[in-house]
């Protein structure tokens, strides 16, 4: 009993360990989670996002009246103008006075209703592009992560052609000691041998750049492992009928935030204009106040100084008024500012019509290369098969002395290639399809990344 607990806790260990490993590799959710994470341009549009929503609250503000309290207390030595009488007097005295004003306003040419709705616009937008932002950081990661997925797949197939050349060389070397092959034969391998040397020096070269890419990408402290999911471990290349670019280009006007915010944007400058053509109408406005105060200059008729509570209630004085303002010469600001919202207007409506053009022409782009590169996969998926039977014959013929090295060479560099072609075109559709999926609306990590300041 106590070797089968034995056996069974170290099978438990064992799994375990299997498991902490699995789990200590990266996929692609995972980057683009610890990425829209920890990326300071996201960190810094959300505190925008909140300056904004503050600023849209503060405008809804503005329709309460404002009101002010106001108190003083002096004392006034040598020559000053006693309050209680406005004559001169050289006499030192205590004051105390006491306001409370207040206001309202009526009108402002609709200014106030156009700066609320032009606050929500520019609220929105900051929310759709810190949406856009996350999209624009999510095809950054994917890009340097299946760029350095290619690389590391491309170095396991430069290893293994390296390895295969290394155990050709050793039965070369045991064919030319009983004289079944030429010493230049050794000499030709060696060559080889060092050309691939060299191809793996520069690929691991390119994997480490494309690694210092990623980590870039996803804010990753570059001192740090990060180890990832290999290309076996992505979805695999399955035939389908794709979507049109037409289908897909209508889903990203409806999706995509980079098409709101704009269209947003849009919105927010009509109401620039509207509030800009409010400066020339008229204001009205409400106000009132009350006053009161304390001087001890203010006596009764034997001299006495009146009593403080009786001077509070004597002094008050109350006003109510109404205030209009006509706008009639600002040396033609208005008119002007009126004028550059409308070219502003205009320009918005332009970019708006031109990031939607460019916008269809790379969907039709992307759908295109989509298709392209699945079909390109699946001949380079054959020519590889082909290539490896052709290899493997060749390999047996340079044994029985029919082959040559050139040819067999010829024949292992032609296996090699292929794998990279399939290699590479496998990178390029899981790329292009995630990046239509994102044109489609489809989450960034299996849930919608929405914002906190919603």
């Amino acid at each position: 009993m106590r070797r089968v607990f034995g056996i069974i806790f170290i099978i438990a260990i064992l799994i375990s360990g299997t498991g902490l490993n699995a789990q200590s590799k990266w996929g692609i959710d995972e980057c683009l989670g610890y990425a829209l994470e920890n990326n300071l341009r996201i960190a810094s549009q959300s505190i925008s996002n909140a300056s904004n929503r503050e600023q849209l609250a503060q405008t809804r503000r503005d329709f309460l009246p404002y009101v002010n309290a106001q108190s003083s207390y002096g004392v006034n030595f040598g020559k000053s103008v006693d309050p209680n009488t406005n004559t001169v007097t050289y006499n030192n005295f205590v004051s105390n006075n006491y306001s409370l004003s207040g206001g309202i306003s009526l009108f402002e040419g609709f200014v106030r209703n156009n700066r609320i709705a032009w606050s929500k616009f520019t609220y929105l937008t900051g929310i759709e592009e810190q949406k856009a932002l996350e999209i624009e950081i999510a095809f950054n990661v994917m890009e340097a992560y299946y760029n350095t997925l290619y690389y590391e797949g491309l170095l396991e197939i430069v290893r293994e052609q390296k390895r295969l050349s290394a155990i050709n060389l050793e039965k070369v070397i045991k064919e030319s000691d009983i004289g079944i092959s030429a010493k230049t034969d050794i000499l030709e391998i060696e060559a080889h041998m060092a050309e691939e040397e060299l191809r793996e020096v520069r690929t691991e070269n390119s994997l480490k750049a494309s690694l210092i890419q990623l980590k870039k990408a996803m804010n990753y402290p570059l001192n740090e492992e990060l180890r990832l999911s290999g290309i076996e471990d992505q979805e695999p290349v399955v035939s389908s009928i794709y979507e049109k670019a037409d289908t897909v280009y209508a889903m990203a006007l409806r999706y995509l935030p980079q098409v709101k915010a704009k269209e947003l944007e849009l919105k927010a400058t009509e109401k620039s204009l509207a509030i800009a053509r409010g400066s020339v109408y008229p204001s009205l406005s409400l106000s009132g106040g009350y006053y009161t105060g304390y001087y001890e200059t203010n006596t009764d008729p034997q001299g006495d100084i009146i009593r403080y509570n009786e001077q509070i209630k004597n002094n008050a004085s109350r006003s109510l008024g109404l205030t209009l303002s006509v706008p009639l010469f600002n040396k033609w600001s208005n008119r002007s500012d009126i004028k550059i919202s409308k070219l502003e207007l205009e320009k918005k409506r332009v970019d708006l019509t031109d990031y939607k053009n460019q916008l269809y022409y790379e969907i039709e782009s992307y759908c295109q290369e989509l298709s392209a590169t699945e079909a390109e996969y699946r001949q380079a998926f054959k020519q590889e098969e082909s290539n490896r039977l052709a290899y493997e014959v060749a390999e047996k013929k340079r044994e029985q002395g029919l082959f040559n090295i050139i040819d067999f060479y010829t024949s292992k560099n032609q296996l090699s290639g292929a794998q990279s072609e399939m290699l590479r075109t496998r990178i390029q559709y899981l790329l292009k399809k995630k990046s239509i999926g994102f044109y489609m609306g489809e989450p960034l990590l299996g849930k919608t990344v929405t914002n906190k300041e919603q």
